[in-house]
């Protein structure tokens, strides 16, 4: 059976219908493995038992009920048990926006739900994804909201410029050159009367007006003098503030409780923030003590305890005492989860831990030229031309066999050997022929 999407008069849906097999009992979705062979693409099961046969020249993996195919140059869709669904050639993907499907006509763009019926037409230059159930939608240089039926629930009057990421269940726009603040259902909560907003982080958010910034509160409420060239947002209930080319730090409460005299600061992590002083980088408590003197050419944030830090050109980690705690010197050091770094010396590369039992410990040799971190303490790593994956123990994985091996779709790997090439997962199974 084949469904057409095609365009008259950049209108109309027209569709041409089949019938659909609903009591063909098939696997779940998360089954749907994409199989290479030869030089097309289908999709089978975690046994290699192939569902859909092989003859897509590219796909993607299924999206609520549906994926993305290429056949014979021409884009469409296909479900679960093999039915294909066409665009019109006017007709272009764009995105998924969770189960919807982003199209454009080359002039506007429309949204599709999973059963391919247009939930908002070809009206709009721009469709942005779904965020507390509202997207952000714009003509011209207008942006308004609409709700996952396509009704238009805030009307397109904010702008130039999109500022709606939605934060603490509100967003700041601008309104006829001033910025303020609405709900998701277009309430103005905040009135429009600043020359500038920021996203609400913690409880507060940083507005500019008159050239001077300040903090405001849910309720609008103005917390501090409105003299300061900067505001930072507060992590620890203390925020970096500056005047005057000098920077302190206030509380919650708008206090100055640490004098404005640092050069430049970092923010507080782990009740200690970084501070300049000459150019050269320590850290403070949350009392404003001087805790590790400056002497360092860069100082990263503490985490778990720790902080990565630059002494002219070599890298180290360091405790609160300002102890370092890994043995010898990194041409860089990079946080990626929390008590995991990635370490690197003379072009190689490996991890070490700072949680636990493993403070300070080498947990991955350096002995790789490029690391990848891909989350849950897994990574891929390459040496001597081949790549594999490996665990935070150690511990091989996917052994060391492959040309290239990238992250591409959530529990499977794209991955290349000699000539042939597609998809793994996890325990090194190839899902190619």
């Amino acid at each position: 059976m084949t469904l057409t999407v095609f365009n008259k008069r950049n209108a109309f849906l027209y569709l041409v219908l089949g019938f659909f097999l609903f009591f063909i009992p098939y696997p779940a979705i998360s089954q749907y493995i994409p199989y290479h062979q030869g030089s097309k693409w289908g999709f089978c099961d975690t046994a290699k038992n192939i569902i859909i046969p092989p003859r897509y020249e590219s796909l993607d993996l299924f999206n609520h009920g549906h994926a993305r195919i290429l056949i014979n140059n021409r884009w469409g869709f296909i479900d679960t048990v093999g039915n294909e669904f066409f665009l019109a050639d006017s007709v272009s993907f764009i995105a998924y926006y969770g189960e919807f499907i982003l199209i454009t006509n080359g002039k506007k763009n429309a949204l599709l739900d999973a059963q391919f019926k247009y939930i908002v037409p070809f009206k709009y230059d721009a469709i942005l994804d779904f965020d507390h159930s509202i997207a952000p939608v714009r003509n011209g240089d207008k942006w308004g909201y609409i709700d996952k039926t396509g009704k238009e629930i805030v009307p397109l009057i904010y702008g130039p410029g999109y500022h709606g990421k939605i934060t603490e269940n509100v967003t700041w726009q601008m309104l006829d050159g001033k910025a303020g603040y609405i709900d998701t259902i277009g309430k103005t909560v905040i009135p429009f009367i600043y020359d500038l907003g920021t996203p609400f982080l913690n409880g507060f958010a940083q507005v500019r007006k008159g050239g001077k910034w300040i903090y405001i509160n849910h309720q609008g409420k103005e917390m501090n003098n409105l003299k300061y060239d900067y505001v930072g947002p507060f992590f620890d209930g203390l925020s970096a503030v500056k005047l005057s080319g000098k920077t302190g730090f206030m509380d919650t409460s708008g206090t100055l409780v640490i004098p404005i005299q640092y050069d430049n600061t970092g923010f507080f992590h782990d009740s200690m923030a970084g501070i300049v002083m000459n150019d050269q980088w320590g850290y403070i408590n949350s009392k404003g003590e001087t805790i590790i003197k400056p002497k360092y050419t860069y100082g990263g944030d503490f985490q778990e305890g720790f902080a990565n830090v630059k002494a002219e050109d070599d890298w180290m980690m360091i405790n609160k005492k300002g102890k370092k705690v890994l043995r010898g010197e990194y041409d860089y050091i990079i946080r990626v989860d929390t008590g995991l770094y990635i370490i690197k010396k003379k072009g190689l590369a490996g991890v070490a831990g700072f949680t636990g039992k493993n403070k300070g410990k080498i947990l991955i040799p350096m002995d790789y030229k490029y690391i990848t971190y891909l989350g849950n303490g897994l990574f891929i790593l390459s040496k001597d031309g081949k790549s594999g994956i490996v665990d935070k123990t150690n511990k091989i994985l996917i052994p060391f066999l492959y040309d290239s091996i990238e992250a591409n779709l959530p529990g499977l790997f794209y991955a290349k050997r000699g000539t042939k090439y597609g998809y793994i997962n996890i325990k090194g199974k190839e899902f190619w022929e």
